[in-house]
């Protein structure tokens, strides 16, 4: 198991909430960091973290206004 650290940043780059959780490998991070975007819709992006190297992020999937 790896521990990953997992922030949720908002529109103006302030980091309100992370969580941090041992994972498996980096394909089940994802997936976490996916689930997190979809639970806190203030997120603009989740960035990974594993220890001091940021692994990647996920952005938040916004609907485009018509």
């Amino acid at each position: 198991m790896q521990v990953f650290t997992f922030f949720c940043v908002e529109p103006d780059g302030s980091v309100p909430r992370f969580d941090v959780a041992p994972y498996a490998d980096d394909q089940a991070a994802r997936q976490r960091a996916f689930e997190l975007i979809d639970m806190h819709h203030r997120c603009d992006m989740i960035e990974v973290w594993r220890g001091s190297k940021r692994i990647f992020d996920v952005p938040a999937r916004r609907v485009a206004a018509a």
